[in-house]
Formats: C-alpha cells, sequence, structure tokens
C-alpha cells in the first residue's frame, strides 16, 4: 500500500525519520517523489497472451502457361474424300435361297448371306436373263450400303452386281454375275488399290449420289476382270471377274 501517493520504501524512510526525530530528515522524505517501480504490473488473473504474429505468406509462385494444343487432323474416313468406289461397301455374299416375285415377273426375291448375325433380302431383276437354279447357291458381290428400296412392295436391302453384254444401243443381250473367287470368305469387303478408304453410310450414299457417280466407271476388262477406272476388284483370294462377259459394264 502506498501513505500519501509514497511508495512502500519511501514509508519506511519517513518513519525512520519520525523514530529518529529529525524534522529535517522527515521533509525531505515528504517532498521527495516516489520512484516507480521498475517491475511490471502483474498480469491480470486468467488473462490469455496475445497471439504471435503470424508469419507472412510466401507469395505464390506464377503458373505457367499452358501449350495450346495441336488441331487434330480427321480422320481418313471423316475426311469429306472425293466420291470414288471406296464409298462403296462391296462385300462376298452367298444366295442361300431364290424365288420368284410374286408380284412381278421381272424379279427374284433373294436371302443373300453376306457375314452378317442374319442375311439379308435382295431383289433383282433378272428373272429375264437367269433361271432360278442358277441364282440359288451363287457366289456374287453385293453392294451392302444402299439405302433400302422398296421394289415391287417388299423392301430391298443392298444390290447383286452382274456384268452385262450389250449391243451399239445399250441392250442387254446378256447379263451374268461378277463372281469373287472360291477362296474368299463370305462377308470380306472387296478392295481396290487405287482407292483406299472406308465406305460411308447409307444416308450419304444417297444424298451425295454415290452410286450414281460411280455407277458409270464400273466394267469388266478385256480378261472379264472386274474393274472401277481400270483397277481391279481385289478380294484376299484374287480378283473378282464375270465367267464369259467381257469388256462390259457392270450395275
Amino acid at each position: 500500500a502506498a501513505l500519501f501517493g509514497k511508495s512502500i520504501g519511501a514509508v519506511d524512510d519517513l518513519l525512520a525519520a519520525i523514530a529518529s526525530g529529525s524534522a529535517s530528515a522527515v521533509a525531505l522524505s515528504l517532498a521527495a517523489p516516489s520512484t516507480p517501480s521498475a517491475e511490471p504490473a502483474p498480469a491480470a488473473v486468467g488473462a490469455k497472451a496475445p497471439p504471435a504474429p503470424k508469419a507472412p505468406k510466401e507469395p505464390k509462385a506464377a503458373k505457367e502457361p499452358k501449350a495450346a494444343k495441336a488441331p487434330t487432323a480427321p480422320s481418313a474416313a471423316a475426311a469429306d474424300r472425293p466420291i470414288d468406289v471406296s464409298w462403296l461397301d462391296l462385300r462376298v455374299g452367298h444366295i442361300l435361297e431364290a424365288k420368284a416375285h410374286p408380284e412381278s415377273e421381272k424379279l427374284y426375291i433373294e436371302t443373300i448371306d453376306v457375314g452378317e448375325p442374319e442375311p439379308r433380302t435382295i431383289l433383282s431383276g433378272l428373272a429375264h436373263y437367269m433361271p432360278l437354279e442358277a441364282v440359288s447357291g451363287a457366289r456374287v458381290v453385293v453392294v451392302c450400303n444402299l439405302p433400302p428400296r422398296p421394289l415391287a412392295g417388299i423392301p430391298s436391302h443392298g444390290m447383286v452386281l452382274c456384268a452385262s453384254a450389250v449391243d451399239s444401243a445399250g441392250n442387254k443381250l446378256q447379263t451374268e454375275f461378277v463372281v469373287p473367287p472360291s477362296g474368299a470368305q463370305v462377308g470380306e469387303r472387296v478392295s481396290f488399290a487405287a482407292f483406299p478408304g472406308e465406305p460411308v453410310d447409307p444416308a450419304k450414299i444417297k444424298k451425295k449420289k454415290a452410286w450414281e457417280s460411280v455407277a458409270p466407271d464400273l466394267a469388266t476388262d478385256a480378261a472379264g476382270i472386274a474393274t472401277y477406272k481400270g483397277d481391279a476388284w481385289r478380294t484376299t483370294a484374287g480378283p473378282c471377274t464375270a465367267a464369259t462377259v467381257k469388256s462390259g459394264p457392270i450395275s
């Protein structure tokens, strides 16, 4: 405690002066200013120490800009390439059954295996050129990506290709199948060395009139080999041919 603003040490000096009876000493003790204690005031009970200052965060390194991706080139199948025979899906087929159309004297109804889970129904205008016995069981080449087309009320899901001998006016004198070699597998695609590429879908065939563009250049050569612009129709077992028709159109 303090007396008249004096510290405990000053009060002790004052009491000693009084005890000695020295008036001058008492006066000096009362006049002397009290020196504040250098000791810090005790902290209040329960007070929390101030939190230590947080270390400043290091600045984040600037991210390097990502390199721009190079544009992807379209695949050969997706590219809008010029119309040629590679647009067509020509496959080796086997006619399992053939019968006359009940409402057309020109048409045969054929059931053809082209390597798919189910055979296709295809109609051909061959009744005036071949007997049924020559059609049923034949190995043929089929266009498999033409849009379905009804013929005399029955949808036809493809086209069987034939070579024809014609007169000077273009009239057909003889028609026979384009035949794949015996070693070619049913369902195998016919290829062309000078015209690589994947076939397109039936909708594009129709939209771009691809069959109409390609058909005029399909023909047998002087040896009876089926060609497109002089390039032979190839299978893994060899070229496709017509038995007797030489230098004739194919349709």
